[in-house]
């Protein structure tokens, strides 16, 4: 169980309230670098492939996407580099993840959970109702649900089982295998890197973010994650996709952008 460790927060003084500069750049750079990856995914679709759907030359169109996404994470990387590293951090996540003073946090957390919930509720109703797709859908509303839980427990400093943070880590591990097994046999890469990456991303994030409870985290791991999660999500939903997929990565989207509003690893 997550106990408060009120003596702890006492002697850390009193929050800094509000955004500092180094915050502000974080959101422009992350505005910047999402709008960006969405007009890129929108011209790599409609400039790089020809008519039957195969991948042209390697040319700027192609590339430009990948050398943004490359130049994002180094860029949210160096960002980082005044966060802590330790992995093992002497406060509880309560400490770091103040929800009850961001209510901004709280309604982006609350709409990405919803949204997943949303998400798993078109895929049964649209997709075929298979064994596989119906447990899938559960495992991510619950995750969901358990993600909802510890975010009311964190406003109200109450305590809750760090385990809860697994669910959603393990719902979007089995999420990532299966869009993978879905499209390795496509030859295309270019067809659905993006989205690989977007989930693979949102994996780790909700790993670091599930590793606070813990007393495990790691700042300068989780910060660049929730950043990267954000544009590869938004270049996902440029492909236009079916609508459960929409609401995925849109509450992945809400997921990150509330993580990095709670945050504070200020000293």
């Amino acid at each position: 169980m997550i106990r408060l460790a009120p003596a702890l927060s006492g002697a850390a003084g009193p929050k800094k309230k509000g955004f500092d500069v180094v915050k502000i750049v974080h959101w422009i750079t992350l505005a910047l670098f999402s709008a960006a990856a969405v007009l890129l995914r929108i011209r790599l679709l409609a400039l790089g492939f020809d008519e039957i759907g195969l991948p042209v030359a390697m040319d700027f169109e192609t590339l430009a996407l990948p050398a943004l996404l490359v130049l994002a994470a180094v860029v949210t990387v160096l960002l980082s580099r005044r966060l802590p590293a330790r992995r093992e951090l002497c406060a509880g996540m309560e400490l770091y993840f103040p929800f009850d003073r961001s209510v901004f946090a709280v309604m982006l957390m609350v709409l990405g959970s919803f949204a997943l919930v949303a998400s798993a509720v078109c895929e049964l109703a649209f997709a075929p109702r298979t064994t596989l797709a119906m447990l899938m859908s559960a495992f991510v509303a619950a995750g969901a649900v358990c993600l909802l839980y510890a975010t009311t427990a964190l406003r109200r400093k109450t305590s809750f089982s760090g385990v809860a943070l697994l669910v959603p880590v393990c719902a979007m591990v089995l999420t990532l295998i299966l869009f993978y097994r879905e499209h390795a046999a496509d030859p295309v890469l270019r067809h659905y890197y993006v989205e690989t990456l977007a989930l693979a991303a949102l994996t780790v994030m909700l790993l670091e973010f599930a590793a606070f409870a813990f007393r495990g985290g790691a700042p300068r791991v989780l910060m660049p994650v929730s950043t990267m999660s954000v544009i590869l999500c938004a270049a996902a939903i440029a492909a236009r996709p079916t609508l459960a997929d929409m609401l995925f990565y849109a509450g992945g989207i809400c997921l990150a952008l509330a993580i990095g509003a709670a945050a504070d690893f200020d000293p």
